[in-house]
């Protein structure tokens, strides 16, 4: 009951890029959050054959969401009135160095035809005057050409019929219900608009897909804990048919950890994570395995007329050990993912170690409580519940058994070698990810010139650091190394005065316009120089401060100008070795290289998660490995046991890799995290079989396999229970985790019920023998 304060305050922290970052540690994506907002938009699209009412509804609109304190900017306007008004303050440095080129070598021809020194060479003259004759018509036209035409229609068509407003929360894009909130908001400014009949509304953008993918992810969510609770149900029932009241015993521990791990969630983090959500489906299993352990040997304890306080002391000591052995294995596991440096996964370490410790302490205590105080009064009759007949099983002979264990060998190591042991990984995030692709919206943005893409938030210390960025950038993309970039926005580009050396050029080209120039012109090249000229009007004590709508964009939450810079790249964003690239040769910048700048954006997030995906993911594998063996080593105290125990799970992890390898399955982010799981289990199943088969000793390991076989099985199950509604989810990467873990249950089952007969049967013939040997000796 304590945890349920913490549970209904934990933030839900569910996009990707939430699990490269913790409140501990904020990495640039939080930074850059804090100051800017969120990194995405609200896009919406206005379609009608009015053009001015699209254009007043645009405006409007904007206006209306620009004092919202849930927004940071909304942007609607195209840039042709400040282009118009200052063209050459606006054109690239590279451009004006063309611009100055033109009109020097118009100069010079013209120098060249009013020399008399140069009379004849007139032939050469009209030579040189006809080749700079359409240079001279396109002293701006050009220019024009690739700056107008493009700005235009930044946020619409060129008629106007197809209008965009792109919408910048001031709130992180991963807190799903201020985008939500934001959504209504833009939905009851839309409605109080006077609209034309033909008007259709249209959404995109980071903001909205956000909003999808909550819609579609919560329904699921609720679908798997359904299927879950379904399924524990009928595993309950086939193990406690015959005794219905245990149901309800055994379902209060099952439920109970997983509530405790959640609100240590909320005091270790604040947070549920992506990953860490996962404990919602893994725990609930892995709690059913103790119980099912623990109220079987109950039964058992009890059919041999044992009073039920007895029975639960003797249960507690019988199965105790072994169960507290398979959950430090768990948390051994799922501990050893701290190794990876992401926080998100560092954070599902922590909590399911947490989590396991919990279900074992609390599953073992609440059940037993339960227990008791059902019986305080009268004890209610238990029956072992069985679906098998017992029969007589008879010994396979050792020669049989090695035959057979050869056999599996041999075929497991040409398993290995054809199929190979590499672990793929998948670095294509439309397999993995919810993809929204939507044929209009896309049609719809085409015709326009607007950058679908949500760029990649650069955040520099000061806006004088807008021209040392713009020049670093400009030099490594002319020398051809930033082929995964397009476009770079900065405030300099914008401002002037931010740039000394475009103002250097500037007067150069100002300076190149004399009055004996002018007069030498005939009317057509006059009308067009003077185009240049009014391009070129500028007070030299300007601050060319841009227009608000403009200004905006770089501004911080605190009024700061010049913060932001904003990158476009052209990557293919699904591909991760595309996001690698982009990462890569962003950080050929100094200022990005040594922090000075902070980058965040989609494709970014994808490199570093990939990243430390890709380059860390064995070391967690191997080391929890190892130190599963060296616990197991302990709670046997003799290393032939141990080994023995953990052959089974070696064989699984064996046909595991290789069915991976040879059905071509790639392991992507999502079902990496199902391999701590997948060792776990198939501990927790040797653990059992050979505990039992070293306590009794009695009978063969073939009727130990026939009496632990319906528990083991119902035990291995439980342990994947949440897994299997993954496999009818929507979302790839969830769904991935549904197919790994199925194939993965698999190999353990078969492993489990072949190795153990095996290994035991061997057991079995060597102590006859040594039976034999003594009885001999006598």
């Amino acid at each position: 009951m304590l945890s349920i304060y913490p549970i209904m305050h934990l933030r839900w922290d569910l996009q990707l890029q939430d699990t490269i970052t913790s409140a501990r540690e904020p990495s640039n994506v939080k930074k850059i959050e804090d100051e800017f907002g969120g990194l995405g938009s609200l896009i919406v699209i206005l379609q009608s054959e009015d053009s001015s009412a699209n254009y007043r509804i645009a405006k409007n609109l904007a206006e209306q969401m620009q004092k919202d304190p849930s927004v940071h900017f909304a942007d609607f306007e195209t840039d042709i009135d400040f282009y118009r008004k200052n063209k050459f303050l606006y054109a690239s440095e590279s451009d004006i160095e063309i611009m100055v080129h033109r009109i020097e070598k118009l100069k010079r021809d013209y120098i060249l035809k009013s020399n008399p020194l140069y009379i004849d060479l007139r032939s050469v003259i009209d030579s040189i005057t006809q080749t700079t004759a359409e240079q001279r018509a396109q002293l701006l036209s050009d220019l024009e050409k690739k700056y107008f035409d493009k700005l235009s229609v930044s946020h619409s068509n060129k008629t106007g019929t197809i209008r965009i407003i792109e919408i910048y929360p001031s709130h992180s894009i991963s807190d799903l219900q201020a985008n939500r909130q934001l959504y209504y908001t833009v939905q009851r400014a839309l409605q109080k608009e006077e609209k034309p009949s033909d008007l259709h509304i249209h959404y995109a953008g980071k903001v909205y897909e956000s909003i999808q993918t909550g819609k579609r992810l919560l329904p699921e969510a609720k679908m798997v804990g359904i299927v879950t609770t379904v399924l524990i149900l009928v595993l309950l029932i086939l193990n406690f048919y015959k005794q219905p009241q245990l149901i309800l015993i055994s379902a209060l521990p099952i439920a109970t950890p997983i509530f405790t791990t959640m609100a240590c969630s909320y005091m270790f983090y604040g947070r549920i994570n992506l990953f860490t959500l996962l404990l919602a489906i893994v725990l609930p299993g892995q709690a059913l395995q103790i119980i099912n352990h623990v109220l079987n040997r109950y039964f058992l304890e009890r059919e041999q007329k044992l009073s039920p306080q007895l029975s639960i002391e003797s249960a507690l000591l019988g199965i105790g050990p072994s169960t507290a052995a398979s959950s430090v294995t768990f948390a051994t596991l799922f501990a050893s993912l701290i190794l990876i440096p992401l926080p998100g996964l560092q954070e599902l370490g922590v909590l399911g170690s947490t989590g396991c410790i919990l279900n074992w302490a609390m599953t073992l205590l609440f059940s037993t409580a339960l227990l008791q105080v059902t019986q305080r009064k009268k004890p209610f009759t238990v029956t072992h519940a069985l679906i098998h007949r017992k029969h007589r099983i008879y010994m396979l002979s050792n020669q049989v058994n090695w035959i057979i264990f050869s056999i599996i060998i041999v075929a497991s190591l040409v398993g290995l070698y054809f199929g190979g042991t590499k672990i793929h990984i998948r670095n294509d995030f439309s397999a993995t990810e919810i993809n929204y692709k939507n044929a209009t919206i896309d049609s719809l943005i085409a015709q326009t010139g607007f950058m679908n893409k949500t760029p990649i938030i650069v955040m520099i210390p000061e806006s004088a650091e807008s021209e040392n960025l713009l020049e670093q950038f400009t030099k490594l993309k002319n020398d051809g190394n930033l082929s995964t970039v397009n476009s770079l926005f900065t405030l300099a580009q914008f401002s002037p005065n931010l740039q000394q050396k475009k103002m250097e050029k500037l007067r150069q080209l100002h300076n190149l316009i004399t009055k004996e120039f002018r007069a030498a012109l005939s009317k057509s090249e006059l009308e067009n120089l003077e185009k240049v000229e009014q391009a070129l009007e500028f007070d030299e004590t300007d601050d060319f401060e841009p227009p608000e709508y403009i200004a905006k964009k770089f501004r911080d939450k605190h009024g700061k100008q010049g913060r932001f810079a904003f990158i476009f790249s052209n990557i293919q964003e699904n591909y991760g070795s595309e996001c690698t690239k982009l990462y890569k040769e962003l950080h050929q910048i100094e200022g990005i290289d040594n922090g000075t700048y902070q980058i965040a954006g989609s494709p970014i997030t994808r490199a570093i998660f990939l990243d430390r995906i890709t380059n860390n993911i064995r070391r967690p594998l191997q080391i929890g490995g190892v130190l599963v063996f060296l616990f197991m080593l302990v709670y046997y105290n003799r290393l032939s046991r141990a080994l023995f125990t953990a052959l089974p799970s070696v064989f699984a992890a064996c046909w595991f890799i290789a069915a991976l390898n040879f059905f071509d399955v790639k392991i992507s982010a999502y079902s990496a995290l199902i391999f701590p799981i997948l060792i776990g289990a198939s501990v927790d199943g040797s653990l059992q079989f050979f505990t039992a088969y070293y306590e009794k000793q009695k009978g063969t390991a073939l009727t130990i396999l026939r009496d632990k076989f319906f528990t083991i099985f119902l035990s291995q199950m439980a342990a994947f229970i949440g897994t299997y509604g993954m496999l009818i989810s929507s979302h790839p990467g969830l769904r991935s985790m549904g197919y790994v873990s199925l194939t993965g249950l698999i190999c353990i089952f078969i492993a489990q019920f072949t190795i153990f007969p095996l290994i035991a049967g061997s057991l079995d013939q060597y102590r006859l023998r040594k039976q034999r040997k003594k009885e001999a000796q006598k």
